[in-house]
């Protein structure tokens, strides 16, 4: 392979991924919009009969629509892979694993709000959105399925928090993703 052959593959990858990255951002903005106005709004209303406004709020600023309220279930991985200074590419794969897991196909709004959320650090707004959402999804479940859920999200977590740290990729866990996966927890078990 020439010089120039490798130049134009390496033009060719970088101008593929700025329009994959312009059409992501582009669905983003739409997803914003939408969770926003008064329709999106009024639907999730209805598709989760979620009533506090202020909590509406929030998650149209996140750009959660009722397509992408899926998400949210997985925030707390999200979290961990962002408790060191980034979320990197191993820590991004299990989470995308696990949204496969989850039921959460690869092009749905879900699926492109986890993505962002791995891009770019999520804002602050998020935990507090995650935790009352998840506060009114625990006050409809038995306390067998709220522990069953607990314990699936902490499994989750460590295998995030274990992706890229020790020795090979295998076994150590930092201090910081030990705080964030204690945090998330703790937060669950007294919702």
């Amino acid at each position: 392979m020439t010089a120039t052959q490798k130049h134009s593959d390496a033009d060719h990858q970088a101008l593929t991924e700025q329009f994959f990255q312009e059409m992501e951002e582009q669905i983003l903005g739409r997803l914003q919009r939408e969770a926003k106005s008064p329709e999106g709004r009024e639907e999730l209303l209805r598709a989760t009969g979620i009533k506090d406004a202020h909590l509406l709020d929030e998650l149209g600023k996140l750009g959660i629509t009722v397509d992408g309220l899926l998400a949210l279930r997985l925030f707390p991985l999200v979290l961990v892979a962002w408790a060191e200074a980034n979320a990197d590419a191993k820590e991004r794969d299990v989470v995308m694993r696990e949204a496969v897991r989850t039921g959460i196909d690869e092009d749905s709004a879900a699926w492109v709000l986890l993505d962002q959320w791995l891009v770019k650090r999520p804002p602050g707004l998020g935990v507090d959105a995650w935790k009352r959402y998840t506060h009114g999804v625990f006050q409809k479940m038995s306390a067998m399925s709220r522990k069953r859920l607990v314990e699936l999200t902490k499994e989750q977590m460590n295998e995030v928090a274990k992706a890229s740290g020790g020795h090979l990729g295998f076994g150590r866990i930092s201090s910081r993703e030990k705080a964030v996966i204690r945090q998330v927890i703790e937060s669950m078990n007294h919702l």
